[in-house]
């Protein structure tokens, strides 16, 4: 297996996980501060969680093309 495809199936296992991880966490949230947020709060905390998976995988590894310069003009 090349390494794209070993990269590939990381970044798409850290988007399911991050996925159900999300769901769970929202409707964890939601039921602890009292709030019901149905199944639309928890596909946004799905959505939420996938992204954040995916992104957080490519930055791990390195996938990430373009990524931001930060410049400080402050001195």
């Amino acid at each position: 297996m090349d390494k794209s495809t070993k990269n590939a199936l990381m970044i798409w296992a850290a988007t399911i996980a991050g996925g159900a991880g999300g769901s769970w966490a929202s409707t964890r949230m939601g039921a602890s501060l009292g709030l019901r947020l149905g199944p639309w709060g928890a596909v946004a905390g799905a959505l939420i969680g996938s992204v954040a998976g995916a992104t957080l995988s490519k930055r791990m590894l390195g996938d990430v093309d373009a990524m931001p310069k930060v410049e400080s003009d402050t001195l």
